[in-house]
Order: C-alpha cells, then structure tokens, then sequence
C-alpha cells in the first residue's frame, strides 16, 4: 500500500513539473489547459469576458473550452448557453461529472475554475496510478507498474486538451481494483462515475459484468445495473433539457466497420503523412495485442478492457485522423498492455482465471 502511494506521488510530481515547464516556456498559465480555439470565435469570446487574456489554440481548439462553460450550469439549467456555443451540446454535455466536480471552484472566481479543472487532471494521474499499482500488486506483479497510467499518452492528451478522459480512467481503476478486493459496491459507485465522465467507460462494467456472470449472475447484474441506469438517466435528463428527441446522439466518433480508417488512411495518403498513418498502425496492433493477452491470461484486466480493443473497426475517420484523439479513444488498452504482458505465462499455458 504504501509502495503503491509513493509511486503515485511521483508520478503526480513528474506531472506537475512537466504542466509547470508547458506553461513556462510558453509563457502562459493555466488557461492553456482550458484549450481555446482561433476559429471557434464565440466559445473564445465566452472565456475572454470571463477571464481576459487567455492562450489560444490552433484550429477549434478542444474539451476544456467546452467543460469550462459547462461548469457554469452543470445541471443545464440555462439550456440556451449550450445550444448557442456547443456545436454538440447533447454530446458533449452527456458527460456531466467533471464539470459537477469543476463547479464548486467558482464560488473563488473564475481564474479558480480554471486553475481547480487542472488540479483535477493532476489529482486523476496520482488516483489513477496508485489504483493501477494496487492493481499490479492482485495480479502479483510489481507496483511499479503503476506508472502504466501515468505515462499512457491518452491520460496526457485528455490533460493538454482540457478533457474527462483521464477522471474516467481513474475512476475506473479505482472500480477494477474494488473488483478484485470483492467490494461490489463500491466497484459498481466508481464505475457509475467513471461513465458519467465518459460513457465509454461503460464498456469497463460490461466487461466486468462478463467476468462475473459466470460466477454470480444476480451480482453481475447488480453491477451493470448501476453505471447503465446512471448514463441512462443523466442521458435523458440532458436530452430534456435541451429538448431533443431521447434517440438523439450527435456523435461523430462511430463508423461502419474500418471505414473511417480506411477514410482516414486517404487523408493520410492525401497529405503524405506517414507519422498518423504509423501511430493508428500501433494502436491496431495494441488493440490485437490485447484480445490476444486477454484471452491467453483470462486476468481481469482483459475482460475490462477488450470492449475497447472491439471498439477498433467502429471508430470514424474523425477519431483516425488525429494522433492525439485516436489515443484518447483507446486510452485503456496502452495501460492495459503493460500489465497484461508482465502477466503473460506465454502460448500454450493455462489461462489465469482467478484475478
């Protein structure tokens, strides 16, 4: 246990140096977190009358201009501000928890919104990676190995964007861990909100709920029926309140099989840039890596996180494209891969169906 705090705080250290030396060298604060865009004039003009002169990004900019304005109504209680500056609102406000959590800080003023969303991201690399180590250390492996969250390059890209995926993450690590300490309920709490801050995170307690059907099918159910309802109720809350139809998704992110990869290997092609084409080469090649240790380990691990790697074929041309979106689609399988091949007895041994 303490091995495992130790290794979090080091990795929340490193962190915070690595943020101070971003803002550092570009001369900036903690706005640049917030990820305004040039070409996204109202969000930006939003920020500006709030908090005066803030850093502005390339292009639209990303998710912490948008969970910045959410935190303002986290409860859409004004619905018009989202349908006025979210180019998505019922996307992008279906993951309701981070700016609940960002929400508090504005009682301090606006600067210490901006600030607190930060800390939040760093607090979630330390979570993360003290519940991975633990992790590590049920699997029987080293705590050390904890440092998988931290170093996942889509905990850092949802940190530089500003976004909830790396909250996510950690909290359900925190649900896999109380899953193999068989606190169910727990387990079941911190994956209800790992999927409020991302609804993705739901494939984690599908997972799970796999893995325990075949032990308790009226535990597994009691599992799944937490995060599910949850993600269904805020789900037709938001679709109330910004009154929309309850089938209505906006989502951009999902494609027919392979066809947004192939799409996006046209853009590739296209603009002759073979460093996106290698990067979604690699998480193919993770995404197999880890059905295959999944099944050859029968661990825990691999039953939370294949529904990711299953994600693959289905993911647009928009999530390919980028190397920054397409790691944070898939932010679990690089943490799970580095558990998953330390455990690995190798081809033709018996899977470990205990853990």
């Amino acid at each position: 246990m303490a091995s495992s705090l130790r290794i979090a705080l080091i990795a929340v250290a490193a962190a915070v140096v690595i943020v101070t030396i971003q803002m550092v060298s570009l001369d900036t604060d903690a706005s640049l977190y917030l990820s305004f865009g040039e070409e996204s004039e109202e969000t930006l003009e939003y920020g500006e009358d709030r908090l005066g002169e803030v850093y502005v990004k390339p292009n639209l900019g990303h998710d912490g201009r948008l969970f910045f304005i959410a935190a303002h109504d986290p409860f859409l209680l004004e619905p018009d501000t989202y349908r006025e500056l979210f180019e998505r609102p019922v996307y992008r406000a279906q993951r309701g928890l981070f700016p609940v959590m960002a929400a508090p800080a504005l009682a301090a003023g606006e600067w210490s919104l901006v600030w607190w969303m930060l800390v939040i991201n760093l607090v979630a690399i330390g979570a993360g990676t003290w519940a991975t180590a633990r992790i590590a250390e049920h699997m029987g492996l080293t705590p050390w190995l904890g440092l998988a969250f931290a170093a996942n390059p889509g905990v850092w890209a949802e940190l530089n964007a500003g976004g909830s995926g790396a909250v996510a993450w950690a909290l359900a690590t925190g649900g896999i861990l109380a899953f193999l300490e068989s606190r169910l309920a727990w387990s079941a709490a911190l994956l209800t909100l790992a999927a409020l801050s991302r609804e993705a995170m739901l494939l984690v307690a599908i997972g799970l709920t796999g893995h325990l059907w075949r032990q308790d099918r009226p535990a597994a159910l009691r599992l799944m029926a937490a995060p599910a309802l949850a993600v269904l109720a805020w789900g037709l809350y938001v679709r109330l309140r910004l009154g929309q139809d309850v089938w209505t998704t906006q989502s951009r992110e999902l494609a027919a099989p392979f066809y947004g990869l192939v799409e996006a290997a046209g853009e590739w092609i296209d603009r002759s840039d073979p460093v996106r084409a290698l990067v979604a080469l690699l998480y193919l090649v993770l995404a197999v890596r880890v059905l295959v240790l999944a099944r050859r380990t029968g661990n825990v691990i691999g039953w939370a996180t294949a529904g990711f790697a299953l994600l693959v074929p289905f993911l647009s041309a928009v999530v390919w494209f980028d190397i920054w979106d397409i790691s944070r689609a898939l932010l679990p399988l690089v943490t799970a891969l580095v558990l998953l091949a330390a455990l690995d007895p190798g081809p033709g041994a018996k899977s470990d169906t205990r853990s």
